[in-house]
C-alpha cells in the first residue's frame, strides 16, 4: 500500500522533470537559432524576386522565397549547409556555407545556367497587382534607342517610328488619335521617376506670347508647357531597367492621372562601356562605368552621353543637341538588427533646340530661335531595412531638388504692313501710344528658373499569422514648386509680335505652390490551400497649399481610393507542363493638381484705339489708347481626376506566357483653355473736323467730338473642361525558345478606343462686320466642339533568335496596324444663350431671331465633316541584329526599319488614295566597347 501510495507522486515528479528538460532543450534550441539575410541579384546586379532558397544539411532543411526587393530572411540553427537557389525551377546557384552568427549573404546568380531563356529583347508583362511592362537592359541594347521615346515601341500596341527630335516628344499611354493641345492632361499626368526621384516640374512657364495667342510657327512645337516630360531629354545608356505602370498603382504614388514610368539606373560594378550610334538623323556617343569595393557595400556609377540630331539630314539650319551626365553613389552599412543604405544621385541634362533662317528664302538672314534647357537634379535616399523578425520592417526617406535654367532666344525681322501703332502702358487707363518704324529687329528672351523640391517617406510594416500575411505602407510626400526666372524680356517699343495682347512679366513674381499627401495601404496575402489571394486596399489624401483664399482648392483635401485583387490558382499539369492561372481586378482614382501655368495665367490686356491720327509730319501724329486689364485666373479650377477599371488574366504553360488586360478610364475634368467673355466701354474720337494743312500740333482729345461705344470680346481662361475617355484590350504572348533554332515568338498588341470632347459650353464670336464694326453678339453653344472618337488595332509579331555559340541575337518584327478610325460627332450650331454688347446674357430662341442680326449666331454645319474616316491595313517589317565579339568586349548592332512595307489603298469621297512609297526605309548601326 505504501508503494502504491507513492506511485502517482513519483509519476508527477518524473513528468515534471521530463517537461522541464524538454523546455530547456527547446529554449536552448530557440536561443541557438540565428537570423540570416539573403540578398539575391542577377549578373547585372538586379534584385531577383521570387527566387527559391534551400538550405540542406543532415539534420535540418529550410526553404524561403525572396521578396520584391530580392531579400529573404531566414531563422536557422548554426551549422554547415548546402545552399541551392532556383529561379523558375532552374538552378542558378549552388554552394556550401557555414552559419555561425547572424550574417548577410549577397549572392549573384550565374547567367550560364539559364542564359538562353533569360535573353529577353522585348518588354515583359509584369505579374504584380497592376498592369505594367518591364524593359531590361538587354532589350534596350537590342533596340538601339536614341532617346526614351524609342522604348515605347515595346509596349502593347506600340509601333516603331522614325525619331522626331525637332519637337517635344510627349508620352501617350493607352491612347490613340491626335487631339491637340487641349488634351495634354494625359501626358502631363504621367509621372517619371528616376531611382525614385520625379522629373515632372510644376513650375515650368517657358512659353512665348505668340504661343499664347495660338500663332502657328516653328517655335510652338519646341515648347513644353503643361504637357509633362519631354522624352527627348531622357538618355537610355545609364538605365538598367524601366517599368511602365499603366494600371492602378499603389497609393504611394500620386499627383498623376495616366501612369508611372519608373526608371532604375545602373548600380554596381560594370566595365567601361562606350557606345557609338549613327543613323540618317542623328549621331550619339555614350560612356559609362561602374565601381564596387570588395565587400559590395560601396557602389559608384558614372556616365555621360552626347546626341546631335537633325530633323532632315540635308538641313543644317535646324538641329537638336543633348548632353547628359550622371553620378550615383550607394553605401550600405550592416547593423546588428538591420541594414542602412544611403544612395545619392547627381544628374545633369542640357539640350539645345534651335533653328536659323535659310538665306535663300529670308533675305534679312536675321530670323533665328533656340530653346536652351539645363537641368540639374540632386536626390538623396535613406533606407533602413530591419533583418530581425518584427512588426516594423523598413523606412525609406527621399529628398530631391530639381533646378532648371531655361532660355528661349528669338530674333525676328519685323516688316509692318501699314501705319501700325503700339500700346505701351502696363496699367489700366487712357494714354498715348507709339508709332514704330516700318521695319525693325526684335530681340526676345524668356528666362525661366523652375525649382522643384520633393520629400517623401514610406514606412513598411508586416505581420504574419498562420496562413495570412499583412503588409502595411504608410507615409507622406510633399512638393514645393517656384519659378525664379526673369520671365519675358523684350523692348516693348519693338515687340516680337505686333498684335500681342500681353506685357512682359517676371516669373519670380508668380507665387510658389506646394502639394502634400498622406497615404495608407494594406496588402493582405492569404493562402487557401494551394490558392493564393492578394488584396491591396489604399487611400491617399491630397491637398494643395499656399493658394489664395478665394480658390476652391484652398484648404480642401481630395481623396484617391484604390483597390487591387489578385487570385493565383494552384499549379496544375497540362501535357506534362506546369501551368498556372492568375486573375487580377483593379479600381482606383488618380488626381492631378494644376501647375503654375494653370493657376496663374498671364494677364490679358485689351488695348482699344480711341484715336489714330496719322499725319505726314511725325510731330503731328497721335494715337490714343484705352487699356483694360482682365485677369483670366480661374479660382474654380480643381484637380483632374481619372477613374480607372481594369481586369487582367495571366496564364503560364511551361515557359509560355499569356497576359490579357481589359481596361476603361474616364476623365471628365481634364485641363484646357476655354473662351470667356468680357464687356468694355470706350470713346471713339472723330478727327474729321481737323484741318490737316493748318494743324501745328497733335490733336487734343479734349476738344474732339467722340462717341461712347460698348462692345464685348473673348479671351481664354483655364478650366476643367476636357473629357478623355479610354477603353481597350492589351495582350502579350511569349513562347519558350524553340530548341535547335533557339527562337522565341512574341505576339503583343492592343485595341484602343479614345474619345475626346469638351464637357462645358463654349462662347464663340462671329467674324463678321456690321456697318464697319465687329458683330455685336456672342453665342454660348452646348456641344459646339465635336467629340472625336478614335480607334486603332495594332499587333506586333517578333521572332528573335539567340545563338549562344556566336553570341548573336537576330530579330524580325512584323508590325501591323489593322485599321485606324476617327469619327467626329455632329456639333450643335444653335446657341443656348447669347451675350449683347453690354455683357448681358439672354436665352436664345431660334424661332424668334429669324430675320434679325441674332440669326447670324446660328452656325450651319457641314455634314461631310462628320463622316467616319478609316484607314486600312498598314504593315512594316523591321530587322535588328546584335553580335558580340571577344567575350562581349565588342558588340556591333544594326537595324533596318520598314525594310518591307505594305499600305492598303483606300478611297475618300470616291477618290482612291495609294500610299505606296510614302515612307522610305530607315537604317542605322552602332558599336559598343566593353573594356
Amino acid at each position: 500500500m505504501l508503494y502504491n501510495d507513492h506511485l502517482p507522486c513519483c509519476k508527477v515528479q518524473l513528468f515534471s522533470i521530463i517537461f522541464l528538460f524538454l523546455s530547456l532543450v527547446s529554449l536552448q534550441a530557440q536561443e541557438r537559432n540565428i537570423s540570416i539575410l539573403f540578398d539575391i541579384k542577377n549578373s547585372s546586379s538586379e534584385s531577383v524576386k521570387g527566387s527559391e532558397i534551400k538550405l540542406i544539411s543532415n539534420e535540418n532543411q529550410y526553404q524561403v522565397f525572396t521578396n520584391d526587393k530580392g531579400i529573404a530572411l531566414l531563422e536557422a540553427i548554426p551549422g554547415t549547409y548546402t545552399i541551392e537557389i532556383r529561379k523558375n525551377k532552374q538552378l542558378g546557384y549552388s554552394n556550401t556555407i557555414t552559419l555561425s552568427k547572424p550574417e548577410t549573404f549577397i549572392i549573384h546568380l550565374t547567367e550560364k545556367i539559364t542564359s538562353i531563356e533569360e535573353v529577353v529583347i522585348t518588354a515583359k508583362e509584369g505579374k504584380g497587382l497592376t498592369s505594367s511592362s518591364i524593359i531590361n537592359q538587354r532589350a534596350m541594347q537590342h533596340l538601339q534607342p536614341s532617346s526614351f521615346t524609342d522604348l515605347l515601341e515595346l509596349l502593347p500596341g506600340g509601333r516603331s517610328g522614325d525619331p522626331v527630335l525637332n519637337q517635344v516628344n510627349k508620352i501617350h499611354l493607352r491612347e490613340t488619335g491626335n487631339p491637340g493641345e487641349e488634351y495634354n492632361t494625359s501626358s502631363m499626368g504621367t509621372t517619371f521617376l528616376v531611382d525614385g526621384a520625379p522629373l515632372n516640374s510644376g513650375a515650368n512657364l517657358q512659353y512665348t506670347y505668340d504661343f499664347l495667342d495660338k500663332t502657328n510657327n516653328g517655335l510652338k512645337r519646341r515648347l513644353n508647357i503643361t504637357s509633362g516630360v519631354d522624352m527627348r531629354s531622357i538618355a537610355t545608356d545609364q538605365i538598367e531597367k524601366v517599368e511602365i505602370l499603366r494600371g492602378i498603382p499603389s497609393v504611394i504614388y500620386g499627383n498623376l492621372t495616366s501612369g508611372i514610368v519608373k526608371i532604375t539606373n545602373k548600380s554596381g560594378y560594370s566595365r567601361w562601356k562606350a557606345r557609338f550610334k549613327a543613323d540618317g538623323y542623328s549621331k550619339l556617343f555614350a560612356l559609362n562605368k561602374g565601381f564596387e569595393n570588395k565587400e559590395g557595400d560601396l557602389k559608384i556609377n558614372t556616365g555621360i552621353d552626347y546626341l546631335n540630331a537633325k530633323s532632315d539630314p540635308r538641313d543644317k539650319l535646324e538641329n537638336y543637341k543633348r548632353i547628359t551626365a550622371n553620378l550615383a553613389v550607394a553605401k550600405e552599412k550592416k547593423l546588428d538588427r538591420g541594414i542602412f543604405r544611403w544612395q545619392s544621385n547627381l544628374s545633369y541634362t542640357g539640350s539645345l533646340d534651335g533653328s536659323k533662317s535659310d538665306p535663300d528664302r529670308d533675305l534679312s538672314e536675321l530670323n533665328s530661335y533656340e530653346v536652351n534647357n539645363h537641368f540639374f537634379s540632386v536626390s538623396q535616399i535613406l533606407n533602413y531595412t530591419k533583418t530581425t523578425p518584427s512588426l516594423y520592417r523598413s523606412t525609406e526617406v527621399q529628398a530631391t531638388v530639381n533646378q532648371r535654367f531655361d532660355k528661349i532666344k528669338q530674333t525676328k525681322f519685323i516688316q509692318l504692313e501699314n501705319a501700325t501703332a503700339f500700346p505701351l502702358s502696363s496699367v489700366e487707363g487712357e494714354y498715348d501710344g507709339y508709332y514704330p518704324q516700318a521695319q525693325y529687329i526684335s530681340d526676345y528672351e524668356v528666362d525661366g528658373k523652375p525649382l522643384d523640391i520633393f520629400v517623401k517617406m514610406v514606412n513598411n510594416f508586416q505581420l504574419e499569422h498562420r496562413l495570412m500575411k499583412h503588409e502595411f505602407n504608410t507615409g507622406f510626400d510633399w512638393q514645393w514648386s517656384k519659378n525664379w526666372g526673369k520671365g519675358q524680356q523684350f523692348d516693348i517699343n519693338r515687340p516680337i509680335d505686333p498684335k500681342s495682347t500681353f506685357r512682359p512679366r517676371a516669373y519670380r513674381d508668380v507665387p510658389a505652390y506646394s502639394t502634400a499627401a498622406l497615404f495608407l495601404e494594406s496588402i493582405n496575402t492569404v493562402n487557401l490551400g494551394q490558392n493564393k489571394l492578394i488584396l491591396a486596399l489604399g487611400l491617399r489624401g491630397n491637398t494643395m497649399m499656399n493658394l489664395p483664399s478665394h480658390f476652391k482648392m484652398n484648404g480642401k483635401m481630395y481623396f484617391d481610393p484604390r483597390a487591387n485583387l489578385q487570385w493565383e490558382s494552384p499549379s496544375f499539369e497540362i501535357m506534362n507542363k506546369k501551368s498556372q492561372l492568375a486573375i487580377t481586378l483593379g479600381y482606383g482614382k488618380q488626381s492631378l493638381f494644376p501647375d503654375l501655368n494653370l493657376l496663374y495665367p498671364e494677364l490679358f490686356y485689351k488695348d482699344i484705339q480711341q484715336l489714330n491720327y496719322f499725319h505726314n509730319n511725325p510731330d503731328y501724329r497721335r494715337v490714343y489708347y484705352k487699356t483694360i486689364i482682365y485677369n483670366p485666373q480661374n479660382p474654380e479650377i480643381e484637380p483632374a481626376v481619372n477613374e480607372k477599371f481594369e481586369a487582367r488574366l495571366d496564364f503560364s504553360f511551361g515557359l509560355h506566357q499569356l497576359s490579357v488586360t481589359v481596361f476603361r478610364e474616364n476623365m471628365s475634368n481634364a485641363f484646357r483653355s476655354m473662351n470667356e467673355y468680357g464687356a468694355y466701354q470706350y470713346k471713339k474720337y472723330d478727327p474729321s473736323g481737323i484741318d490737316h494743312n493748318a494743324i501745328t500740333s497733335p490733336p487734343d482729345v479734349n476738344t474732339l467730338p467722340y462717341q461712347t461705344i460698348n462692345e464685348n470680346f473673348i479671351y481664354t481662361t483655364q478650366r476643367n473642361g476636357s473629357k478623355i475617355d479610354k477603353e481597350g484590350v492589351e495582350f502579350q504572348y511569349s513562347s519558350n525558345r524553340i530548341p535547335v533554332i533557339n527562337t522565341r515568338f512574341t505576339l503583343n498588341g492592343a485595341w484602343f478606343r479614345t474619345t475626346y470632347g469638351n464637357s462645358f459650353p463654349v462662347y464663340r464670336s462671329r467674324d463678321l462686320q456690321i456697318n464697319g464694326r465687329p458683330y455685336p453678339y456672342l453665342g454660348l453653344y452646348e456641344g459646339m466642339e465635336p467629340n472625336s472618337k478614335n480607334e486603332v488595332l495594332n499587333t506586333n509579331l517578333m521572332l528573335d533568335t539567340y545563338i549562344p555559340k556566336l553570341d548573336l541575337v537576330f530579330s524580325s518584327s512584323f508590325q501591323f496596324s489593322w485599321y485606324s478610325m476617327r469619327k467626329l460627332s455632329p456639333m450643335n450650331g444653335v446657341p443656348s444663350h447669347y451675350v449683347d454688347q453690354n455683357g448681358n446674357i439672354f436665352p436664345f430662341d431660334p424661332e424668334t431671331v429669324q430675320g434679325t442680326l441674332l440669326e447670324n449666331l446660328i452656325i450651319h454645319q457641314n455634314n461631310d465633316r462628320y463622316t467616319t474616316s478609316r484607314r486600312p491595313l498598314e504593315m512594316n517589317l523591321n530587322l535588328k541584329v546584335t553580335k558580340s565579339f571577344r567575350n562581349k568586349a565588342i558588340v556591333v548592332s544594326m537595324f533596318a526599319s520598314r525594310l518591307f512595307s505594305y499600305y492598303a489603298p483606300y478611297a475618300v469621297n470616291g477618290i482612291s488614295i495609294n500610299r505606296k512609297g510614302t515612307y522610305d526605309p530607315y537604317f542605322g548601326m552602332e558599336i559598343n566597347f566593353n573594356l
